[in-house]
């Protein structure tokens, strides 16, 4: 499976229903849940083009009619991304708007030449030659090499603690007095780091285990109200205002539940 750390899709569960190729330089793109859903700007930029007064499916277009209701936006990476068949009345950014990324700028639709509601999404270089919007979407290397880095640290780490062991160990062979005086403090130490574990677990959320992109299907395999209205409750629980459900506000989410850290709304 794809992948997907760069996302177009407000609940950030995109599945791609018809991949790129030379005859169809684009992605299709629909919701994992199959529900008409929100379309967000992949990166910062301005708007150039909008078109949104196609009301309906037509399979005879040509041309830039195939798009249906579509926008074009020019980032400021030098990318041009366009954002096609979205649902009549859902665009909300008009031309010469600076939109900036995670901005919910359509729904999803299927206006003009469109079999089913879906995203076409289109991405042209900085030399407005069209490129798979995989190299867009998908995991940066420095991602992996971060991880990496991660797993590195987390062994070095295990080392250092074997050999703290190994040297208490015979500190203990070698001074038993010295031990037996700072015995009781230890004790009192760990019961009340686990006092306190047992605190944070009941005032936050966690789902260390989740692999995916997406703030509400983490929340839904650990049976918490995923709604938008409980999402903004949470965001305000945890010094995110003005939540509008964006791409950062929702990683933020994402992050604080993985790390164990998200209070409880």
């Amino acid at each position: 499976m794809i992948k997907i750390v760069g996302h177009v899709l407000q609940n950030m569960s995109e599945v791609i229903s018809n991949e790129y190729d030379s005859s169809h330089q684009a992605l299709d793109i629909v919701s994992s849940d199959h529900t008409e859903t929100d379309i967000i700007a992949l990166e910062n930029g301005i708007v150039e083009t909008v078109v949104k007064n196609i009301k309906e499916t037509n399979h005879n277009t040509k041309g830039n009619a195939t798009y249906g209701n579509y926008v074009k936006i020019k980032q400021t990476n030098g990318k041009t991304a366009l954002y096609a068949h979205m649902k009549y009345g859902s665009i909300n950014v008009n031309i010469g708007d600076f939109v900036e990324k995670g901005t919910i700028i359509g729904t999803m639709g299927e206006t003009g030449n469109a079999y089913g509601k879906h995203l076409h999404l289109e991405i042209k270089n900085e030399q407005g030659i069209k490129e798979n919007p995989l190299i867009s979407l998908n995991e940066p290397i420095e991602n992996k090499a971060e991880e990496n880095t991660e797993e590195n640290n987390i062994e070095e780490t295990i080392k250092e603690t074997e050999i703290k062991e190994k040297a208490e160990e015979t500190n203990i062979e070698e001074d038993i007095k010295d031990i037996q005086i700072t015995k009781e403090p230890t004790k009192k130490t760990k019961i009340s780091k686990i006092t306190e574990n047992i605190h944070k677990q009941e005032e936050t959320l966690i789902n260390s285990t989740y692999q995916n992109g997406s703030i509400v299907d983490a929340l839904k395999e650990i049976n918490i109200d995923s709604s938008y209205q409980y999402r903004k409750k949470l965001a305000l629980a945890n010094g995110i205002t003005n939540y509008h459900g964006t791409y950062d506000q929702n990683v933020k989410l994402l992050k604080l539940l993985k790390d164990g850290n998200l209070k409880k709304a």
